[in-house]
């Protein structure tokens, strides 16, 4: 099965629950500070639009924690808190994903 279409169904749940909060990872703070947004682990984000690139990257998230710091990252670049919804799908794309990059 193609890598695209086995992520799609997540997407499609995401997506129709957007926006959504997340928190950023040590790896995406330091990308944010970067480029002079200054963010901590605690910063909240704002999921605002998602894109499924298939197995390039996986689900890509449109985030922002105000209306000038935007930047796309992966989903596995997030952390949420387990209110989310389809927060166990999340996780487990997540270890899959992590997974499959090793």
């Amino acid at each position: 099965m193609d890598i695209k279409a086995q992520y799609e169904n997540l997407f499609q749940l995401l997506k129709k629950d957007l926006p959504l909060k997340a928190f950023p990872t040590r790896e995406l703070v330091q990308v944010f500070r970067n480029k002079e947004f200054q963010i901590t682990l605690k910063t909240e984000l704002i999921i605002t639009d998602l894109h499924n690139s298939g197995d390039i990257s996986g689900i890509m998230c449109v985030v922002s924690n105000n209306e000038k710091n935007v930047i796309a990252c992966a989903l596995t670049h997030l952390h949420f808190s387990p209110d989310v919804p389809h927060y166990r799908e999340i996780i487990e794309y997540q270890k899959k994903r992590e997974k499959r990059i090793r």
